[in-house]
């Protein structure tokens, strides 16, 4: 039996805020980053984590666990 493979937090991210109408850009912004920050997080790899801060507001905003986005 083959175990499904879990998928990587960025692409993660990407679909859920797809899936809710919200724009990764509108979510930069909401983490008061510059409006690039989370497209360069699912696109480059960079940051190649998200801050614990970052991870939880996110985490809160989507309605999803951080373990999604990450997390412990």
């Amino acid at each position: 039996m083959i175990a499904a493979m879990e998928e990587p937090p960025p692409q993660a991210l990407a679909r859920i805020a797809a899936a809710q109408g919200v724009s990764l850009s509108a979510l930069s912004r909401m983490l008061g980053r510059n409006i690039a920050y989370l497209q360069q997080y699912v696109r480059r790899g960079s940051p190649r984590v998200l801050p614990e801060a970052d991870r939880a507001k996110l985490a809160a905003f989507l309605g999803v666990e951080e373990s999604v986005l990450g997390g412990p």
